[in-house]
């Protein structure tokens, strides 16, 4: 396995951009923070439906056209009605509803089928990290520069979130259970020692917990609590209320003394944690950064 990196005292500068052209929002030495909107713009929304708009009136695809209550362009709400067609005298009538809201992107008069792709959606990158813009990408983003502790951790799930860094054991070998996690722990960086317990993990999403930071997982506590089994890609999509990194691997697996009193000498200050793991090609590793 890739060595993981550990840093009491750098310099470390972060890209931080949308994946399309847009609007940058900050420039060279402004001071940011960590939820200051770096860049944000507009991309197309890949949910995309054809419908057979034709197959739900009942009737051949060169007559829909008469029957259309939208066109080309018009925006659609979930389950609108777009088409309608009343037979025997009006007793009898035919809908074509859209499945998604979004806008008709194209209607063909000659097959009676329509295209609804769903509204763009807006994009944006903040900061992450309290720090001071040196470099502007223009169109997408800028880098961020700033003096930090940096732990790297061997696994993650979640994205970036940050949070008080604070103590639920004494030492790296106590697992971390449902008992540590309190109430005031809410929009905490929570750290625990050798494993997290599943009754842990739902107290920490229970209790609006930032982050947990722990030495170990089990993988199947981890499966039962996510509902369904870990892939092998990349993580940090997620969304299950907070953000996972354990630092040593899967099992039971005391916390690095050295990861753990580094953590133990910033806490009560700001981390900022980033869960996103990628170990195949580009490797990227979770991390926790804590800003001196």
């Amino acid at each position: 396995m890739q060595s993981l990196q550990l840093f009491e005292d750098t310099v470390i500068r972060k890209e931080r951009r949308i994946p399309t052209e847009g609007e940058v929002l900050v420039k060279p030495g402004d001071t940011v923070e960590p939820g200051t909107v770096v860049a944000r713009g507009v991309v197309k929304n890949p949910d995309i439906r054809e419908l057979r708009i034709y197959a739900s009136l009942g009737i051949s695809p060169d007559m829909v056209k008469n029957y259309m209550l939208k066109t080309t362009g018009d925006d659609v709400s979930k389950d609108e009605v777009i088409a309608i067609y009343r037979s025997f005298f009006g007793r009898s009538t035919k809908v074509a509803r859209s499945p998604i809201a979004g806008r008709i992107e194209s209607f063909s008069s000659t097959t009676g089928r329509a295209i609804v792709r769903g509204h763009p959606i807006q994009m944006m990158v903040k900061a992450h990290l309290p720090s001071e813009v040196i470099n502007v990408i223009d169109g997408e983003g800028a880098v961020v520069e700033t003096r930090a502790a940096v732990l790297q951790g061997a696994f993650g799930l979640g994205g970036e979130t940050v949070g008080e860094l604070v103590f639920a054991v004494d030492s790296a070998d106590i697992p971390l259970t449902s008992e540590e996690i309190k109430a005031e722990h809410r929009g905490k960086v929570v750290v625990g020692g050798s494993v997290v317990t599943v009754d842990a993990l739902r107290a920490a999403a229970k209790n609006g917990v930032s982050a947990v930071i722990v030495g170990g997982g089990d993988q199947k506590d981890l499966t039962e609590f996510l509902g369904y089994e870990l892939g092998v890609g990349v993580t940090g999509g997620e969304d299950f209320g907070f953000t996972l990194i354990i630092t040593e691997g899967f099992g039971v697996n005391p916390m690095d003394e050295s990861r753990f009193s580094l953590l133990e000498r910033h806490e009560g200050r700001l981390a900022c944690v980033d869960g996103t793991t990628q170990i195949r090609s580009r490797i990227q590793r979770p991390e926790v950064v804590v800003p001196l």
